[in-house]
């Protein structure tokens, strides 16, 4: 029997960090799908059910990762959450509901890898 891999859905609105995220949870064994919105992470995630973690920084345009990590842990609460941000203003904390595993960046991603229930 073939041992599924570990699927994460990368979120980030730097094209760049969100490859090198993806390309080095990739070399770490796990499955990465990168996405550069919060919005195109919510289309993807429709239409897959095999996605089971979320990692994603904090500061984006349009839909924050606060807000996509809201959604998201609403509407597939399976879905392992992990936010990242190089800086986050307080007020966005603030307003958050749930509590979700935070990384600062720059992270090393040894240590992001155990957040992520992988």
């Amino acid at each position: 029997m073939i041992e599924r891999r570990c699927k994460t859905l990368v979120v980030d609105d730097e094209p760049d960090l969100a490859d090198i995220a993806g390309e080095l949870l990739g070399y770490h064994g796990i499955d990465a799908l990168v996405v550069y919105s919060a919005h195109d992470a919510l289309k993807l995630l429709e239409t897959r059910s095999d996605i089971d973690a979320l990692f994603s920084d904090v500061m984006m345009p349009s839909m924050t990762g606060l807000e996509l990590a809201e959604t998201v842990a609403e509407i597939y609460p399976s879905i392992k959450i992990v936010l990242t941000s190089g800086f986050t203003a307080p007020i966005h904390w603030a307003r958050q509901k749930r509590r979700f595993p935070f990384i600062t960046k720059p992270y090393s991603i040894d240590a992001v890898i155990p957040l992520l229930g992988c």
